[in-house]
């Protein structure tokens, strides 16, 4: 018998044929850690809570949420104000990249510095969003 140390996790539930969920196994090696696996991050927070507006949709409302994609570009997702005349459902919430807001909070890029940040950091959308693709990649889940 080896001397590995591997934790077992079983989610809570059952799958669609009333199975209990996948276990899924992490051994120890995995779950160390040191201090160069972390990448420090500055995230705007001073801008949550504010008045933002997509510069080429004129979207505007108050941001909600950050997502910052893998390869670094920050979205911020905003709320418009306003229910949806007939049902009374809630405006969607819909992020943008945050290059392409304003907002008293938000610190604007010269052209050159934008041009140099898009290169370095792309959007993953490209901007290439329709109202065809699911609009409901909504915020992403919270961690807890």
């Amino acid at each position: 018998m080896g001397q590995e140390i591997s934790y077992f996790f079983q989610p809570r539930g059952l799958d669609s044929k009333n199975q209990p969920l996948k276990r899924f196994f992490l051994c120890l090696e995995r779950l160390k850690v040191q201090e160069s696996d972390f990448e420090e991050v500055e995230v705007p927070i001073e801008i949550l809570g504010t008045t933002v507006t997509d510069k080429a949709s004129g979207f505007t409302g108050m941001a909600v949420d950050f997502i910052r994609h893998i390869n670094g570009c920050f979205h911020v997702f905003i709320q418009p104000r306003g229910l949806i005349s007939g049902d009374g459902t809630p405006v969607d919430v819909m992020d943008f990249d945050l290059r392409g807001c304003t907002g008293k909070m938000i610190e604007q890029l010269s052209e050159q510095a934008k041009k140099e940040s898009q290169k370095k950091n792309p959007s993953p959308t490209g901007g290439r969003w329709t109202r065809a693709q699911p609009a409901s990649s909504p915020r992403p889940p919270r961690r807890r």
